[in-house]
């Protein structure tokens, strides 16, 4: 007991110390200050793929794919501190021909994300940042797992707002031209479904539903790292990377299930640390081919022991595509 209470003072004190540096950094500014600037960049983007087969000997289904994608950069520079707003939307489907009638009998979601960031960062050292962010994710439509080909209706695992994730942090922050870094001891993670189709189907997404809740808020730490660069001519990389640690996941766990190796705090913690850290990690590589045409591919990895389904390679979910992508962009660099 007396253990557990000075890990939660240790860890409350390594979080407030962003918190009093904003305010230290703050005090006495009250002179006029000068107006910021705007960057922004609005890039709205379709991926198409279309196959036809008709009597054709080595047979095969038609198919119709499009993925529908929308990035926003909002950026306001004032000189003692920096507003990031990015937003990040896709949606896409696959339409096929399952018995050769030219009619596109099966019709799945390709691609759902919502992720909605915004970072207010102010300036404390030329090489650090106090940074406070939120962000959100979810889903638009119903996600469904299938077991089969054909027009399987499939099992209900997601729906808008069931799940969502609402993460807000207060921390330091590393910032160059290409790349920043972010770690945070005092995040808040607030997982919510709000949808009893989902809840029926057992996709809790680690909310105890008893009572009525829909809402599961959790404390722990959060590091996140962002990288986006062209590499070399017509060739841009992009890569994001989230980690999150609940703090009470150590009292969530069954430990009579477990090793009897873990038979302290200690490596309970440590355990918990390893495989019950939340992870995203994203990478995007753009060629381009002309100044709105790019041959595109992406990756997009989770880890998360609260999803209740367990697939091949246990907890780890992954989503991956490829193919001809067209830009529509317009910036404005004030």
């Amino acid at each position: 007991m007396i253990g557990s209470w000075i890990r939660r003072i240790v860890f409350l004190l390594a979080a407030m110390a962003p918190c009093a540096t904003v305010m230290a950094v703050a005090v006495g500014d009250t002179v006029e200050r000068p107006k910021g600037t705007w960057a922004t960049s609005t890039t709205p983007s379709l991926t198409f793929n279309e196959k036809l087969y008709n009597n054709w000997s080595a047979a095969g289904n038609s198919l119709i794919s499009f993925i529908a994608n929308y990035d926003g950069t909002y950026k306001y520079t004032h000189p003692k501190f920096i507003v990031d707003n990015v937003f990040k939307l896709g949606l896409g489907v696959d339409m096929q021909d399952l018995n050769d009638n030219r009619n596109l009998e099966s019709q799945r979601k390709s691609e759902d994300k919502i992720d909605l960031t915004t970072t207010y960062s102010r300036k404390i050292f030329s090489w650090m940042n106090v940074s406070a962010s939120v962000n959100f994710k979810s889903q638009f439509l119903a996600g469904r797992t299938y077991s089969g080909p054909g027009n399987d209706e499939g099992k209900i695992v997601s729906k808008f707002m069931a799940p969502a994730y609402l993460t807000t942090s207060i921390g330091y922050e590393y910032k160059t031209s290409d790349w920043n870094g972010s770690i945070s001891f005092l995040s808040g993670k607030t997982t919510m479904v709000f949808d009893e189709e989902v809840i029926n189907a057992g996709q809790l997404y680690g909310i105890d539903t008893t009572g009525g809740k829909r809402m599961y808020q959790a404390i722990g730490s959060y590091i996140k790292f962002y990288f986006k660069k062209d590499i070399f001519t017509n060739f841009n990389l992009y890569t994001k990377l989230e980690l999150f640690y609940d703090y009470n996941k150590p009292d969530h766990v069954n430990w009579d299930n477990e090793s009897p190796a873990y038979d302290t705090y200690i490596k309970r913690l440590g355990r918990c640390m390893i495989h019950e850290t939340d992870v995203n990690f994203e990478i995007t590589a753009n060629y381009k081919i002309t100044r709105r045409c790019a041959l595109t591919a992406s990756l997009n990895m989770k880890y998360d022991t609260d999803f209740a389904r367990v697939g091949q390679y246990g907890h780890w979910q992954m989503y991956q595509t490829a193919g001809l992508r067209l830009f529509f962009n317009w910036k404005h660099p004030e």
